[in-house]
């Protein structure tokens, strides 16, 4: 296995216990306040990364480099999570979690669209599969209501 597919599976478990650890945190506080805790917890772990990084970060990021990450923060990280929350608050981690994971749908227009990348029938195949999951579950979970 490729290093790449090693780590994306690594987030796919990791962002597949959250909205269990959500539902779990949900029970005693509201989404606003989940997401707070979820960002100050992940502190700690992003000194560590300044610490330990060999070279000084103001060294290897642009500042044009340090406003996309930035602006990836406040999407994913921030904003995402709070209306993934939310979603779970409404609707339960296994009603959200599929209409969350019809991201690589979103993901494959924008890269089309403003990274000019390619989608070959593959990748095209895989969306598609990704998307008739999503509407095969949601159409399970609304007939169970």
């Amino acid at each position: 296995m490729f290093y790449g597919e090693a780590f994306a599976l690594t987030a796919a478990f990791l962002w597949g216990t959250a909205p269990i650890l959500v539902r779990k945190g949900l029970r005693h506080a509201n989404a606003s306040v989940g997401v707070l805790c979820g960002l100050f917890a992940s502190l700690p772990l992003m000194a560590l990364v300044f610490v330990f990084h060999p070279r000084s970060v103001t060294q290897v990021i642009s500042p044009q480099a340090a406003l996309w990450f930035m602006a990836a923060g406040i999407s994913g990280p921030c904003l995402g999570r709070m209306f993934n929350y939310l979603g779970v608050a409404y609707l339960g981690a296994t009603k959200s979690t599929p209409l969350v994971n019809t991201a690589p749908l979103f993901t494959a227009v924008f890269a089309l669209l403003f990274l000019h990348e390619r989608i070959g029938p593959k990748i095209l195949c895989g969306i598609l599969s990704v998307v008739a999951g999503v509407v095969v579950l949601t159409g399970q979970n609304r007939a169970k209501g």
